[in-house]
């Protein structure tokens, strides 16, 4: 939600610096987490995200952080692998100072001011986010993928559908191919 805020207000950035502070976090937390909305979650950030992510920065870093890497890293692309930095305290390198919060001993606002922030960004646009709750998807209109049985048959209709004709393949290839 809150990206969907800021991408209408700010549009697309140059790219996004996460910082993921693991300070209070628990096994229990990991726990609630189902790995299907995981899934989803790292398919939306890798395939559909429209600002790419320049860096994640896990702070205050667990001594469990490998069992969740485990349930993780399958999820990964190697390149998204390659950014994310653990860090054991609260000062990630690289990053510059002016960018931080107080907590972390940047000159940024406090957590809190943030916080007040996009709970007034979203508040802004809470109307909307409600609305896009009912928008769905019609797979009817997805074009129909190619079994690869068609490559060696030139039929691409599955097996229990009436194959086309060569005249009506022709007719089909013809009617989509746009010409300029």
């Amino acid at each position: 939600m809150y990206n969907d805020c800021i991408l209408s207000e700010d549009g697309l950035a140059e790219g996004y610096i996460v910082l993921f502070d693991m300070k209070g976090v628990s096994l229990g937390h990991l726990a609630r987490v189902s790995l299907p909305a995981l899934r989803a979650f790292m398919v939306y950030i890798q395939e559909a995200h429209p600002a790419r992510l320049k860096a994640v920065h896990v702070l205050n870093t667990a001594n469990f952080i490998n069992h969740i890497m485990r349930l993780v890293v399958p999820m990964i692309k190697s390149d998204i692998l390659s950014i994310v930095h653990f860090h054991g305290g609260i000062h990630p390198e690289g990053i510059p100072v002016e960018m931080l919060p107080k907590e972390y001993g940047g000159e940024a606002p406090s957590i809190d001011e943030l916080d007040e922030d996009t709970k007034g960004l979203v508040a802004k646009y809470v109307q909307w986010l409600k609305d896009t709750e009912s928008f769905k998807v019609d797979d009817s209109k997805r074009p129909k993928k190619q079994s690869w049985w068609s490559y060696f048959t030139g039929f691409s209709t599955p097996a229990h559908e009436k194959p086309l004709s060569i005249e009506e393949q022709k007719e089909e290839f013809f009617k989509n191919l746009q010409i300029d």
